[in-house]
């Protein structure tokens, strides 16, 4: 069946999580890098189904790692939050762009490849077994005997499908389509920035809807989405379709749900594993955080934690990966998650406003509910 390769490690996916995690390696473990393969199941540049948003601290980690990000970005500097009638305003110039999708992994790619990652394209991920102490991975092409295996493809991952048991649902639901750019009904094309309301709560969404400016080749567009993410699953289930359905009339959009995409979003919860024996899980595969749901700026920081994290497994010659969890959730990216799942946890429990408990977040003011709150959430829900 094809060929069999043996080498250190297996990346499977080509995204941002993945290619960080190689980029980190090759930083500070040339010689790891140097035995270690990535597959792709589809031909680079490919279409990724994302709003495009990098921000956060994604320059800092691209800066690190000396990528030039040269590619068209129409760079955003407030992100106004929406609750009823009241706003509220983010501001931080430059920290925000919007790319696409196809664009930014194509470039990390490339940066990759021309530091000697060896990449294999139009290669799917089958299955994996235990042979002594190292993984055989069946693809679509041939063999692999790894010492590790990393599963870096994305929210359904078919490496956790695989290797992993199942645990309960921790997937976001989304929906979304982009048109180009009306000034009478898209302000935020025009004032570069982008609009979440969580208005939307109301009506039992567990999420927000968005509009974000950004480019489709050289036309000016919008990208319209809306996201449920079921935090709290025993609460009835909101008509995504109609709430959007109402979001894109009231910006004159014509647009038939046979023409919306649809994804989900996996969000980190510690009752979910993310590593095992050989196996680690980064980006998406392993999950984001469940209050925004942003994306690529942690999938960058995954392949930090992981390189470090499969450097120690072959300098101390253990794979058990036991320490994996533990190094994400200390990490500044873990950190975030943890605030973030506090925050979703009382915006969607609800118990509170979430215009209101947003602007504590970013202003330093948010704290963890207390047991009395976290009861009446809990009560509101039953």
């Amino acid at each position: 069946m094809g060929f069999h390769y043996n080498c250190d490690i297996l990346i499977v996916g080509s995204g941002p999580a993945g290619i960080s995690t190689w980029l980190h390696l090759n930083k500070n473990s040339p010689e790891l890098a140097g035995d270690t393969i990535l597959i792709e199941k589809a031909v680079l540049p490919r279409h990724k189904l994302c709003a495009g948003g990098v921000g956060a601290w994604s320059a800092d980690v691209l800066n690190r790692l000396e990528i030039d990000m040269n590619i068209p970005s129409l760079f955003v500097s407030d992100v106004v939050f929406r609750y009823r009638d009241k706003h509220w305003t983010y501001h931080s110039p430059t920290r925000f762009r919007m790319v696409q999708r196809a664009d930014f992994d194509f470039v990390l790619a490339k940066a990759a490849v021309s530091r000697g990652m060896v990449l294999h394209e139009n290669e799917r991920y089958i299955a994996a077994g235990r042979e002594r102490n190292s993984l055989v991975v069946v693809t679509s092409r041939g063999k692999y005997t790894a010492k590790a295996l990393v599963g870096a493809d994305g929210s359904v991952s078919m490496v956790r499908r695989a290797m992993m048991r199942p645990h309960k649902s921790c997937l976001a639901t989304t929906l979304q389509v982009s048109a180009p750019a009306d000034s009478e009904y898209d302000p935020e094309f025009a004032r570069q920035n982008i609009m979440i309301d969580f208005s939307p709560v109301d009506a039992g969404l567990q999420g927000y809807t968005w509009h974000c400016p950004c480019l489709q080749g050289e036309t000016p567009s919008m990208n319209h989405g809306i996201g449920h993410f079921r935090f709290h699953p025993q609460r009835p289930r909101p008509d995504m379709k109609q709430i959007f359905s109402r979001e894109l009339k009231a910006r004159r959009i014509d647009s038939a749900p046979e023409l919306w995409s649809s994804h989900p979003i996996r969000w980190y919860s510690d009752a979910v594993p993310i590593s095992q024996p050989n196996l680690l899980l980064v980006g998406d595969a392993a999950g984001i955080e469940p209050a925004f749901g942003g994306g690529i700026h942690m999938a960058l920081s995954y392949g930090e934690i992981a390189a470090a994290a499969l450097m120690r497994a072959f300098r101390n010659k253990d794979f058990t990966f036991q320490d994996y969890p533990q190094a994400v959730m200390t990490h500044f990216m873990g950190r975030h998650i943890r605030d973030c799942t506090r925050l979703a946890q009382a915006m969607y429990g609800g118990n509170g406003n979430p215009l209101n408990l947003v602007r504590q977040f970013f202003t330093g003011r948010f704290h963890r509910p207390n047991l009395l709150s976290l009861l009446l959430g809990r009560k509101a829900a039953e």
